[in-house]
């Protein structure tokens, strides 16, 4: 008796709290743009923006409701000059991704916008520095606090404090083509004669990043420091230096696992490695969310975004929009075209021979898998990634699917 006791008290304790935490992910589900088809998927925009009050200890941590502001109104961003007059803040965006999860392709809606100063996968070169892959290998002790210093050395356009093993990885990078700013004005002088551009030092660097209003960074979240957003905590409390926000891109599991497949980062589902790389593409992107959601960390509050990729591919203008929005940076005409181009007339044979292009096909980027993915694989990446897959509001595959 007193163990039945025992279990019914534990349900009533426990019940409550998975069903309050259902219930604030149907909240993010309903948001769906009205003109958008949604029959194929459960989600057509999804957002969670951290909401919580200012609460003396006793009621530290308490969740209220989910809320779509696009900007934080909460703190004050801003600084003063001699006269008196404020001055903006600097506006950085940090966007986070697992591999083949589209997150070139929302780097470059940033990228084209001549106030930002996009970098790169820059932990990158952290990892290369450090010999190691992070993927394969354990984190390296020194790790957290070299990409910690790296990211705020961005977001102040102060660079005296990296060594010169750093520039030099970072100047060489080959992911520095994939950036505007890095590859142009004093970067870059002789640019487009000469394919050559200028090597990094910390008076060029700096001169380059204040001639930009913002910064925005792509991370691929295995080479977040533990893989867990909590490992950048430092950078969200510089608010009188800079504001900084998160952009979570997530893209179907099964998408970016097929992907991962055919680029052969991995082996497919007959190899007895393959539920645990699947483990490690999904986890960390799940366990962020739901430290996001479920803890409702101050320090987060008006800064964490999610997106689905799909809806991204499926409604770029008006998500590339409220994201800007969001971000507090100012729309530019050079990302409508930029849009324009790389949707426009795509086919989808030319996107499946170029993977890694950044023109989009979107029926044909969010259906592939659906016809070239075994059941088997299918199979073992819902079983691994169902927490995930429902929380983002994607169904489990049917064959009618094909």
């Amino acid at each position: 008796m007193l163990f039945k006791r025992v279990i019914i008290i534990t349900l009533c304790m426990v019940l409550p709290y998975y069903a309050s935490l259902r219930i604030k992910w149907k909240q993010i589900l309903d948001l769906m743009p009205e003109d958008t088809d949604s029959s194929d998927t459960k989600l057509r925009f999804t957002s969670y923006q951290s909401e919580t009050q200012h609460q003396n200890h006793e009621h530290e941590g308490r969740q209220t409701a989910l809320d779509l502001k696009t900007q934080s109104e909460e703190f004050d961003v801003n600084t003063h000059n001699r006269d008196g007059n404020k001055i903006p803040k600097r506006k950085n965006v940090i966007i986070l991704s697992q591999g083949r999860g589209g997150s070139s392709f929302l780097g470059g809606i940033f990228n084209c916008n001549p106030q930002v100063m996009y970098w790169f996968e820059p932990l990158f070169s952290v990892g290369k520095m450090l010999n190691v892959n992070l993927f394969l290998e354990k984190e390296p002790s020194n790790y957290k606090d070299i990409c910690v210093q790296l990211i705020d050395s961005f977001f102040k356009c102060e660079f005296s404090n990296l060594t010169k093993a750093t520039l030099s990885e970072l100047s060489t990078s080959g992911f520095r083509i994939h950036s505007n700013a890095l590859t142009s004005g004093d970067l870059c002088p002789d640019k487009p004669k000469s394919t050559r551009c200028a090597s990094f030092n910390t008076t060029l660097l700096s001169k380059a990043c204040n001639s930009y209003k913002h910064t925005v960074i792509k991370i691929l979240s295995p080479r977040l420091p533990n893989n867990t957003i909590q490992s950048l905590r430092h950078l969200f409390s510089q608010q009188n230096r800079y504001d900084v926000r998160f952009i979570n891109l997530v893209r179907d599991p099964r998408a970016v696992v097929h992907s991962w497949v055919e680029s052969n980062w991995i082996k497919n589902h007959s190899d007895q490695e393959f539920r645990g790389n699947v483990h490690k593409i999904c986890d960390p992107i799940e366990n962020n969310i739901r430290y996001v959601l479920v803890s409702s960390p101050p320090w987060l509050k008006n800064r964490f975004k999610v997106i689905r990729y799909e809806d991204l591919v499926a409604n770029t203008v008006n998500v590339a929009r409220e994201l800007y929005r969001y971000a507090g940076i100012d729309w530019s005409i050079n990302v409508d075209k930029w849009i324009s181009d790389h949707q426009r007339g795509v086919s989808s044979a030319w996107v499946d021979k170029n993977p890694y292009s950044l023109f989009k096909n979107a029926s044909f980027a969010m259906n592939k898998w659906k016809r070239q993915a075994s059941k088997e694989m299918i199979t073992v990446v819902e079983d691994v990634c169902g927490g995930l897959m429902n929380i983002m509001g994607y169904s489990k595959w049917n064959k009618d699917d094909r």
